[in-house]
C-alpha cells in the first residue's frame, strides 16, 4: 500500500505543476486582454508610437496633381513686405487664384479684425489721436476700406473660409457667426435618435460678418491632437449649437465637387465613416480621419503667392484643382509636429487630408480592429501557454520567435498593403510576459526537483556510508554509536578551531560538514584485516600489530580504487577528505605514528582532527582487552599528549569544549 501511495505521488507531481503553470500562463493571458480592452495611458503612447513608425516606413507617395499649397513664403514677405498684408493684396491674390482656373479655394487663416491699413480706419484713428482730419473725400469708396475690397473678392470666387471652435477653457466666443452648417444625414443599422457623438464645441472665434456673407462656404481648422502632443488626425465634422458643421478640408472638397448632402454611416452608435459625394471616408469614433501623410522629401505640390502676384505662373496652371492658402513662414500660422516631420503647416495637413480622400488612401481603424486585436491577445497568450506548458525553453523560443515574427508581418502587410492599423504590441509583449513568467516558474520547479534530488541523494549517501561504517564496526564488536558519537566530536573539535584566526579561512562551513560526513568511513579499512587478528580478544604480537596498522593504507587503496571505477562524477573534495582520514588518523604530532611517521602539519588537519575524536571515544569505551576509562582521565591523557600524538591546537580546543565530549558520549552510549 505503501509503494501504491509513493507512485501515485510521484506521478501526481508533474501533472499538480502542468496545472500550476496553464493556471499561471492564463492569468497573465487575462491581464493583458484586460490592458487590451481599458488601454492605460503607457500602452497607448506604446502603440500611437508604433503606428508613427508604420506611416514613416509607408508614408503616401502617390502624386498629388489635383492638391496644391499657394504659400505665403518667405520670398512673398521679402517682395511684398510684413505680414498681415493689406487685404487689398490678399484680395489681388485670391483674384489672381480664381483667374488660374482653382475649383475651391481654402484660406487657412481668419479675418476676425477690421484691416488696421485700411485708409477709413487710418482716418478715425489720426483723428481720435491727434485731432488732425485726413482729406480723403475725393478717393473712391473702395480704395478707404480694404475689407470692403476682400469681401467683394471672395465673393467673386469659389472661396471657403475658416474659423475656429473653442472648447473648455479656450476663450471668449466671436459675436453673431455665419459659419454655414452642414446638410448632414445619419444612417445605421438602428434608428439613431439624439445628437452624433461628434466632437462639441463650445465657442467659436470667426470672420468679420461681412467676409462670412461673402462666402458660401465656411470650415473649420481645428485639428484632434493627441496625449503626445503629435497630430495623427483631424475632425472632419464638430456639432455646435445643435447643428453639425464641416472642417476646412471638408467644405474645401464639397465646394470643389458641388456637393450638397453629407452621410454618417454609424456602427453600433459610433461614427464609421463620411460620405461626402462620390467620396466614402473612413473616421474614428468621433468622427476624425487619421491622415496618411506623404514621406520627408516627396511634399505637396506648392506655388509661392510671390509668384502668383508677380504673374510668373502660366496660365490656367490651377484648372480644376483645389487650392489651399496659408503660410509656412518662420513665425507665422500654425506648425505641427506630426509622425513623419515635426514641423508641418497647418495649410498642408488640410491640403494632406484632402489628398487622402480624393486618391481613397487612408490610413485605417474600423471599429472591428479592437477586437480583431483583443482575439490576438487571447490566442497568443493561450498558444504560447501551451506551448511553454509543453516543451522545452529552446524549442518554445522557436516557435515563440517565429510567431511574433509572423504577427509582425501581418500587421506591417496589412497597413503597407491595405491601410489597415492592426497593433501587434499588446499581443506581442503578452507573449514575452507569458514566456519569462513561465520559464521562470518552470526553472524554478526544475531547481527545486533538482535540490529535492541532490537532497535525497546525499541522504543516500550518507546512508550508505553509515551502513558501511556500521557493519565495519559490528565486524570489530563495536557499535554504530562509535560512528554517531565521532561524528559529532569531529562536528564540535572542528567548529571551535575555525574560531581561532589561523584556521577560519580552512574551516568553513562546507569543510566542516565533509569532515563530517567522511568519519564514517575512518576505519573502512579493517575489512582487510583478518578475523584472526581484528577480533582477537587479548594482546596482540608484534606481527599482528604490524598488520593490523595496514588498515590504513587498505582504506586509503579502498577509496582510490572507488574513486577510479567511477571516474569525474563523484565528489571528489569528499573522497580527498575520506581518504586523509583513513590514511593519516593514526599519525602523531612528533612523528611516532603509522603509516609513514609524519609529523607536525605534515600531517592533514583531518587526520589530526580524526586521531583526537578516535582516541578520546576509545578510551572512554569498553573493550574485550580493556575496561572504560572515565571522561577526566580521557582528558588529562589528551593534556598530556599535547605535542606529542595530539596538534597542540587541536588538544588546546579540545580542553575548552571537553564538556560537549562528555555530553555527546552520553547522548549516544554503547
Amino acid at each position: 500500500m505503501k509503494d501504491s501511495a509513493t507512485r501515485r505521488t510521484l506521478l501526481q507531481r508533474p501533472t499538480a505543476g502542468i496545472g500550476r503553470l496553464l493556471l499561471v500562463g492564463l492569468a497573465v493571458t487575462a491581464l493583458f486582454a484586460l490592458l487590451d480592452v481599458f488601454q492605460p495611458e503607457f500602452f497607448r503612447l506604446l502603440d500611437l508610437r508604433l503606428y508613427d513608425s508604420f506611416l514613416r516606413r509607408n508614408p503616401q507617395v502617390a502624386p498629388a496633381a489635383d492638391v496644391v499649397v499657394v504659400d505665403i513664403d518667405e520670398e512673398s514677405l521679402e517682395r511684398h513686405g510684413q505680414w498681415p498684408w493689406p487685404r487689398y493684396r490678399f484680395a489681388r491674390l485670391l483674384r489672381a487664384i480664381r483667374e488660374l482656373g482653382a475649383a475651391a479655394v481654402g484660406l487657412d487663416m481668419m479675418f476676425a479684425e477690421p484691416d488696421a491699413t485700411s485708409l477709413s480706419v487710418v482716418r478715425r484713428t489720426i483723428e481720435a489721436e491727434t485731432g488732425a482730419v485726413l482729406p480723403l473725400e475725393d478717393l473712391p469708396p473702395a480704395l478707404l476700406d480694404n475689407d470692403a475690397v476682400l469681401a467683394k473678392a471672395l465673393g467673386e470666387g469659389p472661396f471657403v473660409l475658416g474659423y475656429r471652435f473653442l472648447f473648455a477653457g479656450e476663450g471668449r466666443t466671436s459675436g453673431d457667426c455665419l459659419l454655414r452648417p452642414v446638410n448632414l444625414a445619419a444612417v445605421g443599422a438602428v434608428e439613431i435618435a439624439g445628437p452624433l457623438p461628434l466632437h462639441r464645441a463650445e465657442g467659436v472665434v470667426c470672420n468679420l460678418p461681412r467676409l462670412n456673407e461673402a462666402v458660401t462656404a465656411a470650415g473649420f481648422f481645428n485639428v484632434a491632437i493627441d496625449t503626445d502632443g503629435i497630430l495623427r488626425r483631424i475632425p472632419l465634422l464638430i456639432e455646435y449649437g445643435g447643428r453639425v458643421y464641416p472642417s476646412l478640408a471638408l467644405a474645401t472638397l464639397m465646394k470643389a465637387e458641388d456637393i450638397g448632402l453629407v452621410t454618417v454611416r454609424m456602427d453600433a452608435g459610433r461614427p464609421s465613416e463620411v460620405a461626402a459625394g462620390k467620396h466614402t471616408i473612413p473616421v474614428d469614433a468621433y468622427g476624425n480621419l487619421l491622415i496618411r501623410y506623404r514621406g520627408e522629401g516627396n511634399p505637396l505640390p506648392s506655388i509661392s503667392a510671390a509668384d502668383i502676384l508677380s504673374g510668373a505662373v502660366p496660365a490656367k496652371s490651377l484648372e480644376g484643382r483645389i487650392v489651399f492658402v496659408g503660410t509656412s513662414a518662420a513665425g507665422l500660422g500654425e506648425r505641427r509636429a506630426t509622425p513623419v516631420n515635426p514641423f508641418v503647416p497647418g495649410v498642408e495637413i488640410h491640403a494632406t487630408a484632402v489628398q487622402n480622400i480624393l486618391q481613397e488612401n487612408f490610413a485605417l481603424r474600423p471599429s472591428w480592429i479592437p477586437g480583431l486585436e483583443l482575439l490576438f491577445v487571447i490566442a497568443a497568450g493561450l498558444l504560447s501557454t501551451l506551448l511553454l506548458v509543453k516543451t522545452g525553453a529552446g524549442v518554445s523560443f522557436l516557435a515563440i520567435i517565429a510567431g511574433a515574427a509572423a504577427l509582425w508581418l501581418f500587421s506591417g502587410g496589412m497597413f503597407r498593403f491595405r491601410g489597415l492599423f492592426i497593433s501587434p504590441l499588446i499581443p506581442l509583449i503578452s507573449v514575452a510576459a507569458n514566456f519569462s513568467v513561465l520559464t521562470l516558474l518552470k526553472f524554478r520547479r526544475e531547481e527545486r526537483t533538482a535540490k529535492q534530488r541532490a537532497r535525497e541523494l546525499a541522504l543516500t549517501k550518507d546512508f550508505a556510508i553509515m551502513c558501511l561504517a556500521t557493519l565495519i564496526e559490528t565486524r570489530h564488536r563495536e557499535t554504530g554509536s562509535h560512528i554517531l558519537r565521532c561524528q559529532s566530536y569531529v562536528m564540535v573539535l572542528s567548529r571551535k578551531l575555525a574560531t581561532r584566526l589561523r584556521y577560519g579561512a580552512l574551516l568553513d562551513e562546507e569543510t566542516i560538514d565533509l569532515l563530517y560526513k567522511s568519519s564514517p568511513l575512518h576505519d573502512i579499512g579493517k575489512v582487510g584485516i583478518s578475523d584472526r587478528v581484528l577480533l582477537k580478544p587479548g594482546k596482540l604480537t608484534a606481527e599482528e600489530y604490524e598488520e593490523i596498522k595496514k588498515h590504513t593504507t587498505y582504506g586509503r587503496d579502498a577509496i582510490e580504487r572507488a574513486e577510479a571505477r567511477f571516474g569525474p562524477g563523484v565528489n571528489t573534495s569528499f573522497l580527498r577528505t575520506a581518504k586523509e582520514m583513513a590514511y593519516s588518523h593514526h599519525e602523531h604530532w612528533d612523528g611516532s605514528g603509522y603509516p609513514e611517521g609524519l609529523a607536525g602539519e605534515k600531517i592533514p588537519l583531518s587526520g589530526r582532527i580524526m586521531a583526537l575524536a578516535d582516541v578520546y571515544d576509545a578510551m572512554i569505551t569498553s573493550r574485550p582487552y580493556k575496561n572504560a576509562l572515565d571522561h577526566d582521565e580521557a582528558v588529562a591523557f589528551i593534556s598530556r599528549q599535547r605535542g606529542m600524538i595530539f596538534d597542540p591546537d587541536l588538544a588546546d580546543a579540545f580542553l575548552e569544549i571537553h564538556e560537549e565530549f562528555r555530553r555527546i558520549a552520553r547522548k549516544f552510549p554503547d
